[in-house]
């Protein structure tokens, strides 16, 4: 067989190319914050020139990538880029640019976002403050003395005539356990009998104490 009869049938035998056309659009795809986009470019590849299948190629590969880039803020655009064209399933590229008016929202709406953050932990440092300084200090006469003391060093003369025992009432009001007020009931009325009945009461107190299995209880009532 001829050489020119070889290269006839390879001719014959060999599988016709496939064309693809390239398919170019753009599209604005949303990002993590709401009214600023990322602008994109988007091409795919087609054999054929079905314009109907085109165009649900284009919608398919579209929403695809807006569910990616809407996780991701416009100014991290390569990060959303690059996970896009990685797990593509359509074999798409694309191409994410963010405008200048859009990248200074995302840095306003960025810079907000820090200030209120900073601004929460503020308020719950001072919300823990005011617990602190309501259950530990205003609450106890002589710790809130102390306190105030210690802040005032230069002003001792004043300490004698703020009602710190007014205050631990009025605080002692707002949520207050019942066994807090029990026990201050039990310390109100001790210091209002005399000796030989307070350590009758503390006796009496002490048998109740072993009664439910507390002897501790008990011995710490008689520790001076």
């Amino acid at each position: 067989m001829s050489e020119n009869w070889r290269d006839r049938l390879s001719r014959i035998w060999a599988r016709p190319e496939e064309h693809f056309q390239p398919v170019t659009f753009t599209a604005e795809l949303r990002s993590r914050h709401p009214h600023i986009a990322f602008d994109a470019t988007l091409q795919l590849w087609r054999q054929d020139n079905d314009d109907a299948a085109t165009w649900t190629t284009r919608q398919r590969v579209t929403e695809w990538a807006e569910q990616v880039a809407a996780k991701y803020c416009v100014t991290q655009a390569g990060n959303a880029e690059n996970e896009i064209n990685t797990r593509n399933p359509y074999g798409a590229r694309v191409r994410l640019t963010v405008s200048p008016q859009a990248r200074t929202a995302a840095e306003a709406v960025l810079k907000i976002a820090r200030e209120a953050a900073l601004e929460r932990l503020k308020q719950g440092a001072e919300l823990e403050r005011i617990h602190h300084l309501r259950e530990n200090v205003y609450s106890r006469p002589d710790v809130a003395r102390s306190y105030w003391l210690y802040h005032h060093p230069d002003r001792p003369d004043e300490l004698l005539t703020i009602n710190f025992e007014g205050i631990a009432e009025k605080f002692g009001d707002v949520r207050e356990s019942r066994s807090l007020v029990i026990a201050k009931l039990i310390d109100d009325f001790l210091g209002q009998i005399g000796d030989v009945e307070r350590r009758y009461l503390l006796t009496q107190l002490g048998q109740v104490f072993s009664s439910y299995n507390r002897p501790d209880l008990a011995e710490r009532l008689d520790a001076p």
